[in-house]
């Protein structure tokens, strides 16, 4: 038990002085910050005054407009009185931007009223033109005449800036949030990392000590499993710092900005109880995975010759990273309910459908048990090819060969 709580310690304390690990450990969460901060995905506070928003982009250019539904009769506030110039048909607009007098123009359909059809002409095809914004507004207001700035402003923005709230209902018949549909691919990212990460250390630390044949070394005074236990014990530690690392930074953002954790988790439907299985799901995938790699480092010669293999393994678990949408819009769905049973992808899945809305308890009882029974299994497995012939032997790594090294 000695041999192997050093062998974690060493372990540790190698891995948490590299620098990956430390870009991983305190790049993740400011880049999660900096998402929060500025596009406002976990932002659940109304949105700036709507007048605010009209002002804040004005075109450099003045924009012309064909009004053939003769609907604009004047043009409201806060819109400039200089912004827009009507002309008579669409050959004078066409001239007066061939001549540089103006950017673009609009034509206002004579159906319009039937139809809402307006078309923009503009010698560049813009992605976002800032002028639709003022336009919309104008149109709004000559649309209904008698209504004031905050009558056209929910015509213009029904929703406020955080748009609607969307609304799960628990078993217990309660249990709101708002919604946003980025948000469980940001968390279950979060959870996802330091799970493969750790996994690809073990894979690193393996490949490493037999290429520059420190394996030989260790295996003088240790047992195989005993080294397996270490490492694994080690890399453990190492990913419960990890995530430590994470909360602290998000606490320290909570402080600076002046944001509650009530406000930050707002747009998660996850309860008390969800939040406490988030622990035995990432030691599941924590399991799991690092089996899955100790095996290929104990077979691979050098880490040159296992990529290939880290990628094929890698793509059960990414993949409801690839499907995060179809997953997040539709949590119950029979997509959704496979990966999250499925043990190599159900640590993302799972906690992305819980992430989005209420997941039967039966379902969740059902892929913990079968992650973790797995992922014990996949350790005993991997245990099996832990033998000082397979970790010291410099062949290529091969289905072949993995399977007659599991038979013994």
């Amino acid at each position: 038990m000695n041999k192997t709580l050093l062998i974690g310690l060493r372990e540790f304390r190698q891995r948490v002085r590299k620098r990956g690990f430390l870009l991983t450990s305190i790049g993740t969460p400011l880049l999660l910050i900096v998402i929060w901060a500025f596009t406002g995905v976990f932002d659940s506070s109304p949105g700036q005054p709507l007048e605010e928003l009209v002002q804040a982009n004005r075109p450099d250019n003045v924009i012309g407009y064909v009004d053939q539904a003769s609907l604009i009769r004047s043009v409201p506030d806060p819109v400039p009185a200089d912004l827009f110039r009507a002309f008579p048909d669409i050959k004078a607009a066409e001239a007066a931007m061939e001549g540089g007098d103006i950017g673009a123009y609009y034509v206002i359909l004579s159906d319009y009223r039937q139809t809402g059809s307006v078309r923009r002409i503009s010698p560049q095809l813009p992605t976002m033109p800032p002028d639709t914004r003022w336009f919309n507004w104008m149109l709004i207001a000559n649309l209904f005449p008698d209504a004031g700035p905050e009558q056209i402003a929910r015509l213009r923005w029904p929703f406020n800036s955080s748009g609607p709230e969307f609304v799960a209902l628990s078993p217990e018949g309660k249990a709101s949030a708002e919604g946003n549909t980025m948000l469980p691919f940001l968390v279950t990212t979060a959870v996802m990392i330091p799970l493969f990460t750790s996994g690809s250390f073990l894979l690193q630390s393996l490949t490493q000590e037999k290429s520059s044949r420190v394996m030989e070394i260790l295996l003088v005074s240790l047992r195989p499993r005993q080294l397996l236990s270490g490492k694994l014990l080690g890399l453990g530690a190492l990913t419960l710092v990890q995530y430590v690392i994470w909360a602290a930074i998000v606490l320290l953002a909570l402080v600076v900005t002046g944001r509650g954790a009530s406000q930050l988790l707002s747009g998660i439907s996850l309860s008390a109880n969800e939040l406490l299985l988030v622990a035995p799901y990432a030691l599941g995938g924590f399991t799991l995975y690092a089996g899955i790699m100790a095996g290929i480092g104990a077979l691979s010669p050098d880490m040159e010759s296992s990529r290939t293999w880290v990628f094929v393994i890698s793509l059960p678990m990414m993949l409801p990273i690839y499907l995060w949408q179809p997953i997040a819009t539709s949590p119950n769905g029979p997509l959704a309910a496979a990966l999250s049973l499925i043990p190599f992808s159900a640590p993302v899945a799972m906690l992305m459908r819980m992430t989005s809305t209420a997941v039967p308890i039966w379902q969740i009882g059902a892929s913990l048990a079968l992650l973790l029974i797995t992922g014990i299994g996949m350790i005993w497995l991997m245990a099996r090819l832990f033998r000082v012939q397979t970790l010291l032997s410099g062949e290529s790594l091969s289905l072949r060969r993995m399977w007659s090294a599991l038979k013994g």
